[in-house]
C-alpha cells in the first residue's frame, strides 16, 4: 500500500497532461485541412492505451515504493512554471500545424542555422515539425511538456524504465566508483532519473544540441559530478573502454540505420569490458499489436523521417550484430527497454 500515494499522485499528472493534448488537439482540429493528421485512436485502441499507462504509472509507483530509485523523480515543478508555459504551447501548436499543413520540414531561425554546421546532416529537420527543430532555446524550453501531453503524461515514466536493467546489473549501490554516458541527453530529464537512482556516479552527457544541454546543465545545477559535452553519438570524443554504462532514451527512432549502427559501435568501443549498454525508445512492429496502427501513423504526423526504418529493424538485432552479449528486453506502454553487455 505504500505505492497507493505515488500512483495516485502519477495518476493525477497524467491527467493534467492528458486534458492539455486535448484542449490543444481540439484547437488543431478547427483549422482546415487538419483531417490529413488525425491523432484519433478508435476505441479499442484508445482503452488498450489508457490501459497500458495505468499499468506503467503502477509499475513507476511500485519502483519507488521498492527502493528502486526514490521518490523524488517525481518532484512537481511549480505550478506558476507549468502554466505560464500554455500560452507558449498553443502558439507553437498553431505554428506547428501551419508548417505541418505546407510540408514544411527544414524551416528554421538565424539562431539555429548558424548550429546547423555542428551536426550531422540527418539533423537539419524540424523533427515533429517543431519549431526550430532542436536548435533553439525556445525550443528546449517548451519540448519536455510537448511530449508529457502527447504520451498522456506517461514520458517520464517510459524514461525511467531504463533505470531497472541499470540496478540488475550493477546491484543495490549507490554508484559510487561508476561512471555512465547518457548519449543524446537532451534536456536532462532522463540524466536526472539515472542521478537520483545512482547519486554517486558520475554522468556525462552528451548531446548534439547546444540549446539544449544548456538547459539541462541550469536544470541539474543541483548534482555535482554531472558533465554536458555536445557531441555526435556515432563519433564520440572519448578513449575506448572508459564508461561502465552506456544509455540512450528516445533516441535511436530519429536515426537512420547508419546512424543507429554508428552509436551502437562507438558505444561498444567506450564501455570497459562487461560494461552495460541500454535504450529506451519507441516500441517497434510487433513488439504490441495493440498499437501497430498508431506506430504506422506515427511518422506522417509528426515528421519522423527513419522511424519507419526504425519500426522494422529490431533493436535487440542490431544489439547482436555489434557483439552485445546477455540481451533483454521489456515494454511499458507506447515504449521499449533493450539491454546487453559488451
Amino acid at each position: 500500500m505504500r505505492n497507493l500515494p505515488l500512483y495516485a499522485f502519477s495518476t493525477a499528472r497524467s491527467a493534467v497532461f492528458s486534458a492539455e493534448y486535448l484542449v490543444l488537439n481540439s484547437l488543431k482540429a478547427l483549422m482546415p485541412g487538419s483531417e490529413k493528421y488525425s491523432e484519433k485512436m478508435d476505441r479499442a485502441t484508445a482503452f488498450a492505451a489508457r490501459a497500458a499507462v495505468q499499468e506503467l504509472l503502477r509499475r513507476d509507483a511500485g519502483n519507488i515504493a521498492a527502493g528502486l530509485y526514490p521518490a523524488a523523480v517525481l518532484k512537481p515543478e511549480s505550478p506558476l512554471r507549468h502554466m505560464g508555459r500554455i500560452p507558449k504551447l498553443l502558439a507553437d501548436g498553431v505554428s506547428i500545424y501551419w508548417r505541418r499543413s505546407r510540408g514544411q520540414t527544414t524551416v528554421f531561425d538565424s539562431e539555429a542555422r548558424e548550429l546547423l554546421a555542428d551536426t550531422p546532416r540527418y539533423y537539419h529537420r524540424n523533427f515533429h515539425f517543431q519549431t526550430d527543430g532542436y536548435l533553439t532555446a525556445r525550443s528546449a524550453e517548451l519540448y519536455e511538456h510537448q511530449v508529457e501531453m502527447l504520451f498522456g503524461g506517461a514520458a517520464d515514466a517510459m524514461r525511467r524504465l531504463i533505470i531497472a536493467p541499470l540496478k540488475k546489473r550493477f546491484g543495490n549501490t549507490n554508484g559510487k566508483g561508476l561512471t555512465f554516458l547518457e548519449i543524446g541527453a537532451g534536456t536532462g530529464r532522463s540524466t536526472r532519473f539515472v542521478r537520483l537512482a545512482f547519486p554517486k556516479a558520475k554522468i556525462v552527457a552528451v548531446d548534439l544540441s547546444d540549446p539544449y544541454l544548456k538547459l539541462a546543465e541550469k536544470h541539474l545545477a543541483e548534482f555535482p559530478r554531472i558533465d554536458f559535452m555536445q557531441a555526435d553519438g556515432g563519433k564520440l570524443p572519448f578513449l575506448a573502454e572508459q564508461f561502465d554504462a552506456v544509455y540512450s532514451v528516445f533516441l535511436f527512432h530519429e536515426l537512420p540505420l547508419e546512424a543507429r549502427k554508428a552509436v551502437l559501435f562507438e558505444s561498444r568501443r567506450v564501455l570497459k569490458p562487461g560494461g552495460f549498454v541500454g535504450m529506451v525508445d519507441s516500441l517497434q512492429s510487433r513488439d504490441n499489436t495493440d498499437f501497430d496502427d498508431l506506430l504506422a501513423r506515427f511518422p506522417h504526423n509528426y515528421h519522423e523521417p527513419f522511424y519507419r526504418n526504425y519500426l522494422d529493424h529490431s533493436m535487440q538485432g542490431l544489439f547482436q550484430e555489434e557483439g552485445f552479449t546477455d540481451i533483454g528486453t521489456d515494454s511499458g506502454f507506447f515504449s521499449k527497454v533493450c539491454w546487453g553487455a559488451s
